[in-house]
């Protein structure tokens, strides 16, 4: 359109927009886009060129202004040495072995949330879950234990810190004060005064406590980057499992079959006992339908970055200060890689497929993939063996789950459970 190029489509129903300009004018899967608060903005939709910008050439992107606006100088966000010094930090406490040992306290806390659910009756899947991974991450890495029921500050102020990345203030410049915007500055106003708290409370084994008492040092430097780093580490460690477990629990609940093979697993390997770890690697069933969860409805649809210098895609070369997006859920979609690809087929995971390394990539790649793989991971499987071994799960409307972007897939609309306890 004159003067405001992609911007009005982008905004309203970027996924839409994006898939029709890569289908009629993308070339070698990647498409410019005209969007005003942007500039230029390129999508890419090809697992050779996410291949290249996470991996080979890595150098030549970085992630951009609207991530350091966001969250600082957080491992989110931040560049170079610095990243490095708190990847090295931050590192220990989601290793494979440190995420087993914080295992028993995951099962309390989604215990303690199941029995908040009722005998029978509907509930609302997406708040249930993000309720459930915020206190996950608090209890087991932050250091402090959420009240059932209350710590509702918290709670609504996490999931605002998501406002400020959606389409809608994507296409307009940095200054104007658009809702989501002014939503996202209450959420982090009120988070940091939280972990200003948490700092002077969490427990001795916590990530929390780690940092305080490093503060001064290689890292964190300042007050500031402690803080930085909390709200960071409260955004990416629950919003992206929350949605993870979301989206799973939706297909097991909206497809019998699938579910019914999952119950009976659960029921055969879990019994009457609590959940371990020791299980979890015996969940062939339930491994592969988080894997197509995770395909068919990535939290993370595209991966945003700016090149630093002209990266190579195909037959284009993005010039250096682009805006560039890497759309995961174009790639995970796509009939090259995935036959039937907008179907749920866990069972497809059993095939041998030569389908291109970086044709799927729920948790990023390279080296800045994502910090808490194995933590997420090892948390879904808890709470999907749990839920299915204590209920009956529904899904409670007649259509499909809708989608919509923000920073992450958000679901569009209503997202009712119905669950009886077995």
């Amino acid at each position: 359109m004159p003067l405001v190029g992609h911007s009005v489509d982008f905004a309203f129903n970027p996924f839409d927009t994006v898939a029709d300009l890569l289908a009629n004018y993308g070339v070698g899967d990647a498409v410019g886009l005209d969007v005003v608060g942007l500039g230029d903005l390129y999508v890419v939709a090809h697992p050779d060129h996410f291949e290249r910008a996470l991996v080979t050439e890595r150098d030549a992107v970085t992630k951009g202004h609207e991530f350091e606006a966001a969250f600082g100088d957080a491992v989110v966000a931040s560049e170079g040495d610095n990243w490095r010094r708190q990847r090295a930090e931050l590192d220990p406490f989601f290793t494979r072995g440190r995420v087993n040992e914080h295992a028993p306290v995951m099962r309390q806390q989604i215990e303690r949330r199941l029995e908040t659910w009722p005998q029978s009756g509907t509930l609302s899947l997406e708040t249930e879950m993000k309720s459930m991974a915020l206190e996950v991450i608090f209890a087991t890495v932050l250091g402090r234990k959420l009240d059932i029921g209350a710590d509702e500050r918290v709670r609504a102020a996490s999931d605002g810190l998501n406002g400020r990345f959606a389409p809608a203030s994507w296409v307009l410049p940095a200054w104007v004060p658009t809702p989501s915007r002014r939503r996202f500055r209450r959420a982090e106003k009120m988070l940091r005064e939280e972990v200003q708290q948490l700092i002077e409370t969490a427990d001795e084994d916590s990530l929390t406590k780690r940092l305080t008492d490093a503060l001064g040092s290689d890292y964190p430097e300042t007050a500031e980057s402690l803080e930085n780093q909390l709200i960071g580490m409260i955004f990416a460690g629950h919003e992206t499992t929350a949605l993870a477990l979301t989206y799973t629990v939706y297909v097991l609940a909206a497809h019998p079959d699938v579910r019914k093979q999952a119950v009976e697993e659960v029921d055969r390997v879990v019994s009457d006992s609590p959940v371990t770890v020791d299980e979890l690697g015996r969940l062939p069933v339930l491994e592969r339908v988080i894997k197509e969860a995770l395909r068919l409805y990535p939290p993370v649809h595209t991966i945003p970055r700016e090149t630093t210098k002209p990266l190579p895609v195909g037959e284009r070369t993005i010039p250096a200060g682009s805006d560039l997006h890497l759309s995961v859920i174009r790639v995970h979609r796509d009939e090259r890689w995935y036959d039937e690809p907008f179907s749920f087929d866990p069972d497809r995971w059993t095939k041998a497929i030569d389908r291109p390394v970086y044709a799927y990539l729920p948790f990023g790649a390279g080296p800045r993939s994502c910090l808490g793989r194995a933590f997420a991971l090892t948390e879904m499987k808890i709470v999907l063996a749990t839920m299915l071994r204590e209920f009956e799960i529904d899904w409670g409307k007649d259509k499909p789950i809708e989608i919509m972007p923000e920073m992450t897939t958000q679901p569009k609309g209503q997202t009712p459970l119905v669950v009886r306890r077995r």
